[in-house]
């Protein structure tokens, strides 16, 4: 009798430690079947995965593909996260209402496509999950509803706004240290905090800087530098200088029949098609010139006005090459964008190709309007992408910044984001 109770308890203590199991607090994908996962606000593929907390239903759409011909039924769920994207110790009833995981149970399958997939989609947050609290989220997708290591498929940051505060944020034309002038863009940064104490404020307010939808050369838990009676400003912190790096590269694939810029062919093979992009060559020692683009995004979409964008865009094999002799001995080269999930990782690593003296990769890719750069990262040590060699950096480029203010609610012990700016740099 001891011995079947020993049993039952050590199989519920191995149960609970699987539920237990949280990933990395990352937008990042899991599985090789699954691509071109996408989170977006208020319908529109480019939009941050941002929402205010007086409209959130409904307002954020998950979207992503499997690579197969069989459907299954994907579960997910979400936690809270601190300001610094570690998970919160609140505790699931206190930032959730309703159940703690739900099914994605709208899918479709390919239509008229070379490489067969499931698309699926959510729109969330929904009246029987939904979150309750402003701060900082991560959307987690897993399979076999049981979330383990082994089940994960896909995780996606998102944030959920109370705005309280006012920040205004100011790019001067010279950095303070005047060797960066010309290829670093400082922020000055003013937040206004009207109805919120002001008493220890440098110990419970923190900001956060993305340059793009970059997450590598993130600045976050900035403290302020300066208190005012009526506002505290961020200024003089070297955290907030980013490389003002170039324009990202384009490219489109929407119409597979004619080759549109930046590509250099289209060939039908099987199982896919191949695009090959146009040769790249570094830009460092090249004159700065204004191109338009969409800042490192993607959109997804087929060309034609009876076409499916999510069921009738086909996947196609992209090949990247990138004119560089020799090869770096102390930094790898990477593809950076959405295309990538703005991560640096093994997918999306350009290996070197001594008979073409470049470096080269291939992505499969559904068929839209993509941006990308080509960027180095030391060998060893953090993974921070780094344009000098490869595209350059000028302070005329326009990039876009986002800034998050989160302030520490001690009575409530998390921390919520009260203010949210969207800048361009020029």
């Amino acid at each position: 009798m001891k011995k079947s109770i020993l049993n039952i308890l050590l199989l519920l203590s191995v149960s609970l430690m699987a539920q237990d199991y949280l990933p990395p607090c990352i937008d990042n994908v899991y599985s090789d079947k699954v691509k071109s996962a996408q989170l977006f606000a208020y319908g529109e593929q480019t939009n941050e995965p941002l929402v205010g907390i007086d409209n959130m239903m409904h307002q954020l759409t998950l979207s992503f593909d499997i690579l197969t011909s069989d459907a299954e039924i994907p579960s997910y769920t979400f936690i809270h996260c601190t300001n610094d994207w570690k998970p919160s110790d609140l505790q699931r009833a206190k930032y959730t209402e309703g159940f703690e995981s739900g099914y994605i149970e709208g899918y479709a399958f390919s239509l008229n496509t070379m490489v067969d997939y499931v698309h699926y989609e959510l729109t969330f947050p929904q009246a029987d999950m939904r979150p309750l609290l402003s701060g900082n989220y991560l959307l987690i997708v897993y399979s076999d509803d049981e979330l383990t290591e082994e089940n994960l498929l896909l995780t996606r940051r998102f944030m959920i706004l109370d705005e309280r505060a006012t920040i205004e944020v100011h790019v001067p034309r010279y950095a303070n240290r005047m060797d960066l002038s010309d290829t670093h863009q400082q922020l000055d940064v003013r937040v206004m905090l009207p109805d919120m104490p002001m008493a220890n404020i440098q110990n419970f307010a923190r900001l956060t800087v993305r340059q793009n939808g970059r997450w590598d050369n993130a600045a976050q838990t900035i403290a302020p530098s300066y208190v005012y009676p009526d506002y505290i400003s961020f200024e003089n912190n070297d955290k907030l200088v980013f490389e003002a790096c170039n324009h990202y590269r384009r490219f489109n694939t929407s119409n597979l029949r004619f080759q549109s810029e930046n590509i250099a062919y289209i060939r039908q093979l099987d199982p896919y098609f191949l695009v090959a992009i146009e040769d790249c060559a570094p830009r460092t020692r090249k004159p700065f010139v204004t191109i338009d683009e969409i800042h490192g995004e993607k959109f997804i979409y087929i060309e034609g006005d009876d076409f499916n964008n999510d069921t009738e865009a086909d996947y196609v094999m992209t090949d990247f090459f990138f004119r560089y002799n020799p090869p770096l001995t102390h930094e790898d080269v990477y593809l950076l964008g959405a295309l990538a999930d703005w991560q640096l990782g093994e997918s999306n690593k350009m290996i070197y190709d001594y008979e073409a003296g470049g470096y080269r990769c291939d992505l499969l890719l559904k068929q839209g309007y993509y941006n990308f750069m080509i960027v180095t990262a030391d060998k060893e040590g953090e993974k921070i992408a780094h344009t000098d060699i490869t595209e350059g950096n000028f302070w005329e480029t326009q990039n876009v910044y986002r800034l998050y203010f989160y302030y520490y609610n001690m009575v409530k012990g998390y921390d919520e984001l009260v203010g949210y700016a969207l800048i361009n740099a020029h």
